[in-house]
């Protein structure tokens, strides 16, 4: 039985949009998207691992007819990670019942968005930060169509919220990557209103890669070898 992406290329009337609310709301997108994250390689940035716990949503959302991914700045005055884009989200409360009650509960606090509005597809592996704490990363679905204008932010927490569509966010014109000296490298997207790196571009690289097939969204990060500079003698004459 053919999928979804199948029936679409053998057709010739137009080409398929994997970015379409149509493939990636689609029942068989969403099955495969959790069990695909849910079975990729946890991330390590630490050898040690750490007591505290936190979780993310990374919320899918249409806006203005298009899916996009959700994303808050942080507000310049908190005491960790201010002034940095992230995934709404935060640390695990004595009670929430689990992780993924914890991303649901920060993302009330923080944009106002309710639990009942929001479609838990699955969440991947802790992620091992370099800090004190693990993060979980969830993905969810906002259901009914999103203004940003609307929400109700919470200004002690979130500074800024933004949109980037799914095309914007796979444009391979728009990807890079940063190296560091201990040899990693981590993604960057460039094509939204704000530059997204760190941790919130390893989880975002690892919803799209999870999301969609290679052919709508690689994002190849490659290591690149710092120059050596041999030394040359000079014997005076």
């Amino acid at each position: 039985m053919f999928s979804m992406a199948q029936r679409f290329f053998c057709s010739k009337k137009q080409p398929f949009n994997f970015y379409s609310q149509e493939y990636v709301f689609s029942e068989e997108n969403i099955k495969r998207t959790a069990a695909k994250f849910s079975s990729m390689k946890p991330i390590r940035l630490h050898t040690h691992q750490p007591a505290k716990r936190a979780a993310v949503l990374i919320p899918l959302c249409e806006v203005n007819g298009k899916v996009s991914l959700l994303y808050t700045l942080r507000a310049s005055h908190l005491k960790n990670h201010r002034g940095q884009v992230s995934f709404p989200g935060g640390m695990q409360d004595v009670g929430d019942k689990s992780l993924e009650d914890t991303a649901l509960r920060e993302t009330k606090e923080e944009l106002g968005l309710h639990p009942d509005n929001i479609d838990l597809w699955g969440s991947g592996n802790l992620i091992v930060t370099k800090g004190e704490t693990c993060v979980l990363p969830v993905i969810g679905r906002l259901i009914k169509p999103l203004t940003v204008s609307k929400l109700q932010t919470n200004p002690t927490e979130v500074e800024e919220v933004f949109t980037v569509t799914l095309e914007e966010l796979c444009n391979p014109d728009l990807l890079g990557y940063t190296q560091f000296r201990d040899r990693s490298s981590i993604p960057v997207f460039l094509g939204g209103k704000r530059r997204i790196w760190g941790l919130t571009a390893l989880i975002t690289n690892m919803c799209l890669s999870a999301l969609l097939p290679s052919k709508a969204y690689s994002h190849k990060i490659k290591y690149v070898p710092s120059v050596k500079v041999k030394e040359t003698k000079f014997v005076s004459t």
